[in-house]
């Protein structure tokens, strides 16, 4: 990214906003830092709550988590005052790339309560979801071929999961629950970044917050096992899906080893803070 990138996009957004009577031409704009993937602005005004406008960049989707404006503003209209994500206020396919602007919500990084995450989950799979996503598919074909897709080689054979497995339910899933997607407000946890929503099996987002890999890349520890534990005893609780539950502990050793295969697509793309994270994933898999 050049260095200019952030400032020259800032400028061409204040325009476009603008002219489209959304953001007043005094608002003062403040790029955030954190996110891995698009530019994100806060957008302050002295006259009305803040904002926050996300730019999103092309050609930044990956195998297993996509980058789409589309699908991020179909979901957070779904979820308007649902007190599970940010409240949309406007989205544009514009000239330099997909822009949406949604309210600020004002919270802190996730403490690492997993029963309160628990619970927001099953409330965002127990919602419905809008027209217009995509289905997710998750077998343990599907699952395999992910994971060989993106490392054919240096990477273990898929491990073994039951011939029988119990049924998936049909859910609003967000796609990419990890710590810096979880704000800790003063209303409950909230989810921020919803580029990757989809519809399909729940024990997927319940795969991805586990995953030891992306709670260390995203600034916390890998959960240990009392956490999952307790984690899956929540959900369950809340959603009153014991099958879920059954379904991720059966197809977990897939889970993590896809997530290696994933981590080592990304180490052997230069970011190797991913390598570790590979390693982490295939012991998990081991001890599912």
């Amino acid at each position: 990214m050049g260095n200019n990138l952030p400032g020259s996009r800032r400028r061409q957004l204040q325009r476009i906003w603008s002219d489209a009577g959304v953001v007043p031409e005094y608002a003062s704009w403040s790029l955030l830092t954190g996110g891995r993937t698009n530019l994100i602005w806060r957008v302050d005004m002295p006259d009305r709550p803040p904002l926050v406008c996300k730019l999103f960049l092309p050609n930044t989707a990956t195998p297993l988590f996509a980058n789409d404006g589309t699908r991020e503003a179909l979901a957070l209209r779904a979820l308007s005052g649902a007190e599970i994500a940010p409240d949309l206020v406007a989205f544009q396919d514009s000239t330099i790339g997909e822009t949406v602007i949604y309210q600020h919500i004002e919270g802190r990084g996730w403490s690492g309560d997993v029963t309160e995450v628990a619970r927001m989950m099953a409330r965002l799979h127990a919602h419905t979801p809008p027209d217009g996503l995509p289905e997710l598919t998750v077998t343990p074909a599907a699952l395999c071929a992910d994971g060989l897709g993106m490392a054919p080689s240096g990477l273990t054979a898929p491990p073994p999961v039951p011939d029988e497995l119990p049924n998936a339910r049909r859910a609003f899933l967000h796609g990419d629950i990890v710590p810096g997607n979880i704000l800790d407000t003063a209303n409950g946890l909230r989810l921020i970044d919803w580029q990757c929503p989809a519809l399909g099996d729940p024990s997927a987002d319940i795969a991805i917050f586990l995953s030891p890999a992306m709670q260390l890349l995203y600034g916390h520890r890998p959960l240990n096992g009392d956490e999952i534990a307790q984690f899956l005893s929540a959900y369950r609780r809340e959603s009153n899906d014991a099958q879920t539950i059954a379904r991720y502990r059966a197809l977990s050793p897939l889970y993590h080893w896809r997530m290696a295969a994933y981590c080592l697509w990304k180490a052997g793309r230069g970011d190797q803070d991913y390598a570790r994270a590979a390693d982490l994933e295939l012991a998990a898999s081991e001890q599912a």
